[in-house]
């Protein structure tokens, strides 16, 4: 009996985990003063003045955090697709008092941003959640500026046996609730990104794998 009690009590741990690193991809957990910005700021070449895009941002905490590194002369766009989130984000935004975020309505198809609007975008444990991959890669890839960068920061499907079921409506390929690094790989290069680097030891996730994808829109397309 104790030993079925304890297999229990492993099990709902692991679901928390897991639950907590899915709500992740909205933006729950994010820490500007975490062991993630740094790293963003180093890949993604952040400084005062860019234009970036937070895809899939949630409640908006990293929303947030872009906007204090881009600073007053940047711009960061903030898009979801929830209605219930973008109002979240707004709140987000105007309890911090910024000026500099503009929130957008994203589709399923479409993170509805402007033509080349961004010198980076970035998509936070959003990835594995997107029904068209393809599109949205599409849009993303027109809202870059030429030399721009893309950052997916994901998760692969992680004890599979516990929690075996991808969210509603995503490719049939995804083997689980996240996605492997070479589907998103896959996908992002087939859509006309160029692959900078696989960073397999990205932080904020706990005891889970996570990784950072970083693709650049090649220089001499508009």
């Amino acid at each position: 009996m104790m030993r079925n009690r304890r297999s229990t009590a492993a099990i709902i741990f692991l679901a928390v985990v897991l639950g907590v690193g899915c709500n992740s991809w909205r933006g729950f957990g994010f820490r500007a003063s975490g062991p993630e910005m740094p790293r963003l700021r180093h890949e993604l070449a952040l400084k005062p003045g860019m234009s970036v895009a937070d895809v899939g941002a949630g409640r908006g905490e990293l929303t947030v955090a872009l906007a204090a590194e881009v600073g007053s002369g940047g711009r960061v766009f903030s898009t979801e697709i929830d209605r219930e989130a973008v109002k979240q984000i707004r709140a987000a935004v105007a309890a911090a008092g910024l000026a500099n975020v503009t929130v957008v309505q994203a589709q399923a198809r479409d993170a509805n941003l402007p033509t080349g609007c961004c010198d980076a975008v970035l998509l936070r444990r959003v990835y594995h959640h997107l029904t068209h991959p393809a599109d949205t890669n599409a849009s993303l890839l027109r809202a870059l500026r030429p030399g721009g960068l893309l950052g997916i920061i994901d998760f692969p499907p992680t004890f599979s046996w516990l929690w075996p079921w991808p969210p509603n409506s995503v490719p049939q390929n995804r083997g689980g609730h996240g996605i492997a690094a070479q589907l998103v790989i896959e996908e992002a290069t087939a859509s006309g990104f160029e692959l900078v680097q696989l960073i397999d030891d990205w932080p904020g996730r706990g005891p889970l794998a996570s990784y950072c994808a970083v693709f650049r829109k090649p220089r001499d397309r508009q």
